[in-house]
């Protein structure tokens, strides 16, 4: 199973490409070019080839989100996310044993709230249901690590269902009323010290998995793993002389793990379209053949492949030259963003080995380097991806053996989201994936 991770190698080597205008003629101030023999060229006839790829898995344990929803999309299919998270009890509370409670305590109620982190995808006008699930196994990873693609066994009958209009600004929290006599059991157990640690309450409770309603077409709402935000909470009381005080305790997903105990298992149902065949990171469909247009999504690990098969034909231009600038423009389809799937901003660039193979981040002298909007109007009618390429472009034109390397094109947060753009080909009518180059001859004799 090939996963996302990070080299330096190719960066490496292209460090050591950077462009030297040492030996190129400066011109001094008011100097025309008629008074030099420097030529400076532009140059956009270069093919730009763009291929869509699925990484095999994405780490999402590493994630500080829970991401719950389903909703279908008219590229990817149904998006449905679940999440699995295991509990155990806060540590902030200085007690010789993190579970006591006191004997003659008695429950009042208990609840699972959810903390709203802010991030949702789609549409969030419309009824989503959350079903609570006890799992049935313990949340523990194979390889230390779980992915997009993880799963674990949980009870097919939810603890408990609720239907909601989310609300990831208005509103602070989800409530989720959890059966009583399901927590009584629990809170029995902690109040008789039958549960003193982790381990103890693992045979009782393993944990809970969030499962969309399987006819949800809503939207994906992110919710906070921290501990003061997410938490299954016991309501209880004390007999007084006069009156009850009302406390409670918490049971939370631990923030300083010794191994991953949550994750998002997230999926896209694909039938019919034209990332079905995308079964092995190593497979690739050209924009060519999918109706000109390349397809990334977070979450699920679609990315595009951006390749300059003839690039090295500026070298048919008479003289020496040197690359001043290289910049490639791509445009996201117009009729694939709205207000509920909006449009992202920026673009990871990253290197690619021949097997697909995601490694170190793009950098120039300004630091890493992504893919930006460029655009004057503000509700991104007419708007395109610019990438400064200069430093790959160079190392291209300089590599002493040819290689199989490409670029990668991915959105930020790729573990913890499930954001998605769809880019215009190198065939397509309304605008076509472009490299524009700005070189200098200034020896063409």
């Amino acid at each position: 199973m090939r996963k996302i991770f990070l080299a330096i190698s190719i960066s490496a080597l292209i460090a050591a490409c950077t462009i030297d205008r040492s030996e190129f003629p400066s011109l001094e101030v008011g100097q025309d070019f008629t008074d030099s023999n420097v030529r400076v060229l532009v140059l956009d006839s270069f093919t730009v080839k763009l291929s869509t790829f699925k990484f095999d898995s994405i780490n999402t344990s590493s994630s500080e989100r829970l991401l719950v929803g389903s909703y279908k999309d008219e590229y990817f299919g149904e998006v449905k996310s679940a999440a699995f998270f295991e509990l155990t009890r806060s540590t902030t509370e200085s007690t010789t044993n993190i579970y006591d409670l006191p004997e003659d305590a008695e429950l009042d109620s208990i609840a699972l709230i959810l903390g709203y982190d802010r991030y949702f995808y789609n549409d969030t006008t419309s009824v989503s249901q959350i079903n609570v699930h006890l799992i049935q196994e313990d949340v523990e990873p194979e390889d230390d690590i779980f992915y997009n693609t993880s799963t674990l066994k949980f009870d097919s009958v939810p603890l408990t269902t609720r239907n909601y209009f989310p609300e990831p600004f208005d509103e602070d929290s989800l409530h989720i009323s959890i059966p009583f006599e399901f927590g009584r059991n629990i809170f029995d157990l902690l109040q008789g010290n039958d549960i003193n640690d982790t381990d103890e309450l693992r045979e009782v409770l393993k944990g809970f998995s969030l499962q969309p309603g399987s006819l949800d077409n809503g939207a994906v709402i992110g919710f906070s793993r921290g501990s003061e935000n997410t938490y299954l909470r016991f309501f209880y009381s004390v007999p007084e002389e006069f009156e009850d005080d009302e406390q409670s305790f918490d049971l939370v997903i631990n923030p300083f793990p010794e191994f991953p105990i949550a994750f998002n298992s997230i999926t896209s149902m694909i039938d019919s379209t034209d990332l079905e065949g995308l079964i092995d990171q190593e497979i690739e469909i050209s924009s060519t053949e999918s109706d000109n247009l390349a397809y990334i999504q977070s979450g699920t690990g679609y990315a595009v492949k951006v390749e300059f098969p003839s690039i090295k034909d500026i070298f048919d231009v008479p003289g020496s030259g040197t690359l001043l600038k290289a910049t490639l423009r791509i445009k996201p389809l117009r009729t694939s963003y709205n207000d509920f799937t909006t449009l992202r901003d920026s673009l990871v660039v990253s290197f690619l080995d021949r097997n697909n193979l995601a490694g170190a981040q793009l950098e120039n002298s300004n630091g890493r380097v992504f893919g930006r909007l460029i655009g004057e109007n503000e509700e991104f009618l007419d708007v395109t991806y610019e990438i400064p390429v200069d430093r790959y472009i160079d190392f291209k034109l300089n590599e002493i053996r040819e290689g199989d390397d490409a670029l990668v094109l991915f959105l930020n947060e790729f573990n913890s989201t499930i954001n998605r753009v769809v880019l215009q080909g190198e065939e397509n009518r309304d605008f076509k994936a472009s490299l524009e180059l700005t070189y200098a001859i200034y020896d063409d004799e």
